[in-house]
């Protein structure tokens, strides 16, 4: 069994599990009761902290880590949850140039407000706000998170193929578990792949406070240069002192990919 130092586990959660599935699921791996202090996207991947028995009482004092994230913008077009995972809404051609870009992010260092996300688990009046979506339900605002930036930077700037760009989420939409609206979103995404479009994809770095949405400061990022985008990729590559190199992968806590997609879904043998 990997070892738990001081019952803190830094786990690298891979595309389309649950962040709370993969919490209970390592808490039944060492016997004992669990939390994580942070959840991550359907779509995205990286470090997720576990926290094992009596350390779980612990979990907002370890949720006050800073986070840093990479994920990737495609501009140009936009969907009703900010990211893949979404129905698109609006398409048109307008693209920034990389200098408006990095000039841009400069405006997002410090104290920073956005609206979360209307695909989200923020309950508001006790309702979680994607189940009022998925119920048609239309709010002219959705609550607020204040947090800090500390460092926003553009990694990369490159026109793509949107072919390639869509095969490769239909491959992360085929792992996602539970409902999240896979079957017609697999179909929007295949009309793309007989189409050679070409897109322009960033890649962006940050690392921020807790509680903030990656999806949206990608959709802040757009608003301020005046053109649309969605969030294509979202990674995060460190939670406080702990960063890929000192996570434990799903195969190595469970013996086998095999044996943790089990787990995942109620088969333990």
């Amino acid at each position: 069994m990997y070892k738990a130092k001081d019952n803190i586990l830094a786990v690298w959660q891979p595309v389309g599990v649950s962040t709370n599935r993969l919490s209970q699921i390592v808490g039944e791996r060492y016997g004992t009761l669990s939390s994580h202090t942070g959840t991550l996207d359907p779509m995205a991947e990286g470090v997720v902290i576990i926290l094992l028995g009596d350390t779980r009482l612990k979990k907002y004092e370890y949720a006050h880590w800073h986070k840093v994230y990479e994920f990737e913008i495609i501009f140009g077009i936009s969907t009703d949850s900010f990211d893949a995972m979404g129905f698109i809404n609006n398409q048109n051609k307008k693209v920034p140039s990389k200098k408006e870009v990095q000039k841009t992010l400069q405006d997002f260092i410090g104290s920073y407000s956005q609206h979360v996300p209307m695909y989200s688990a923020v309950k508001v009046k006790g309702k979680k706000l994607f189940e009022r979506a998925h119920a048609g339900e239309v709010l002219e605002s959705t609550p607020v998170k204040k947090g800090e930036i500390f460092e926003l930077r553009l990694k990369r700037f490159s026109e793509v193929s949107f072919k390639s760009c869509a095969k490769n989420i239909l491959k992360r939409i085929s792992l996602v578990k539970g409902d999240f609206r896979q079957e017609l979103l697999i179909s929007q995404w295949q009309k793309f792949i007989g189409k050679d479009k070409k897109v322009i994809k960033a890649k962006f770095e940050v690392e921020m406070s807790k509680g903030l949405y990656v999806r949206s400061l990608s959709q802040d990022i757009c608003k301020k240069l005046g053109c649309l985008g969605f969030t294509y990729s979202i990674i995060r590559t460190r939670n406080g002192i702990y960063g890929k190199q000192e996570s434990v992968t799903p195969e190595k806590l469970f013996g086998s990919r095999h044996n943790f997609d089990n787990f995942v879904s109620g088969i333990k043998s």
